[in-house]
């Protein structure tokens, strides 16, 4: 069944383009660092389905979604649909293993997991190690539900309990915080976090700078911004929950007695609703969009970073920020105070608050040269990408 050597299938239901700002940020130097440490480990996502696989699955959902109680209903369509299709990656998942001979299995939410255990159950797979990683703030229906995917109270308890179910037959939970592990253990109802439950934090795959001004004068030219003019950054795709609405409402305020202040937000998504915001108040020439595969060179060049989310598990890009030596304000949401700590300048998820902070950083090279400081010295106290993959071989192989 297994191959000697240390081995892992890191198993997500993701796409290529979802690596951007989705899981592959964190993921792969993960695994990059895992193979150096002489791990045999192959990452799977939707695109390695084959065709014939991805047919069948549309034919069965087809059928489920014409019964009664759920054709016609949308938002049971659109979530029997996406719950469909992580258990069938689950399956997926349990016949690579076999089939490859891996003996250690993570996948990347408790959906996918529970298809991969009706898998292993299904195929008789005997001997294999496997776990998952809780990547929302809370549980899986909390998360989903906040990113648009509405479930009703009696769907939601339906899942909580599946997910217990999921969470009990794993070898190991992980979460990237442990205020996020807390509320896991709160929304399922526990008393405590189980003793197979780990807090393994996400690393940054860039190094700190020491010398952030530096940086920022030879990015700034490449990127086509000026060296006068003051640039705000954000990074996220452009969901509800990400909030940047309240960025550009209080970037705009700023901005219409500031002509050189401009803001620059990373992430994919419909940019329709920000641009009119920034339009309506006379400086959307200012508000810049971007979809790159690399955001270092933009938190190099940028004087502000800001993230407006309401909920975060961890806030991967608050991280890469404060190694980039960025002043940074961020929500205190989630796991974000666990991770930023006092590097960042932490708000509540509010406009005006939001602008009154931004105004200080704005107006006072002394604040943001302070905050600066503070975010490399937190930065400096997080684990690095080697101590995170031996954290993640340990837990696999305890």
């Amino acid at each position: 069944m297994s191959d000697t050597s240390p081995n892992v299938l890191m198993v997500t239901r993701e796409f290529s383009g979802d690596r951007r700002y989705g899981l592959g940020r964190s993921l792969l130097p993960v695994i990059e660092a895992l193979q150096r440490q002489g791990w045999r480990v192959r990452y799977l996502t939707q695109e390695d389905l084959p065709t014939s696989a991805k047919a069948a699955r549309q034919k069965w959902l087809g059928s489920i979604l014409r019964l009664p109680g759920i054709a016609g209903v949308a938002q049971r369509e659109t979530l029997i649909g996406a719950l469909f299709e992580r258990l069938h990656m689950g399956w997926f998942a349990a016949s690579t293993a076999s089939e490859q001979q891996f003996s250690t299995v993570h996948l990347h939410d408790p959906w996918l997991a529970g298809g991969f255990w009706l898998g292993c159950k299904w195929l008789r797979l005997r001997g294999l190690r496997w776990g998952l990683t809780e990547h929302g703030f809370g549980c899986y229906s909390r998360a989903t539900h906040e990113d648009g995917l509405i479930q009703g109270a009696g769907a939601q308890r339906w899942l909580r309990r599946l997910e217990s179910f999921v969470l009990g037959k794993a070898h190991w939970v992980t979460a990237p915080t442990q205020l996020a592990l807390d509320q896991l253990a709160r929304d399922l109802a526990l008393p405590h976090c189980p003793p197979h439950w780990h807090s393994v934090a996400h690393a940054a795959a860039k190094p700190i700078s020491d010398h952030p001004t530096q940086v920022k004068s030879a990015t700034r030219a490449s990127l086509g911004w000026t060296t006068t003019d003051m640039y705000i950054v954000g990074v996220g795709r452009l969901a509800p929950l990400k909030r940047f609405d309240i960025l550009v409402h209080a970037w705009a305020i700023l901005a219409t007695r500031n002509p050189s202040l401009h803001l620059q937000i990373l992430g994919g998504g419909d940019t329709s609703t920000l641009q009119k915001i920034a339009d309506a108040a006379g400086c959307g020439d200012r508000l810049h969009f971007a979809v790159v595969d690399d955001v270092q060179p933009y938190l190099s060049a940028a004087d502000i970073y800001v993230s407006t989310s309401q909920t975060e598990s961890f806030g991967l890009a608050n991280l890469e920020a404060l190694c980039a030596g960025l002043p940074s304000v961020c929500t205190a949401v989630g796991g974000v105070p666990e991770v930023v700590a006092q590097g960042a300048w932490l708000i509540p998820v509010n406009v005006d608050v939001l602008t009154t902070v931004l105004s200080i950083l704005v107006e006072s090279p002394h604040e943001r040269s302070a905050w600066s400081l503070r975010a490399l010295e937190r930065a400096k106290q997080l684990p690095d990408l080697a101590s995170i993959a031996h954290r993640y071989a340990a837990i696999f192989q305890s």
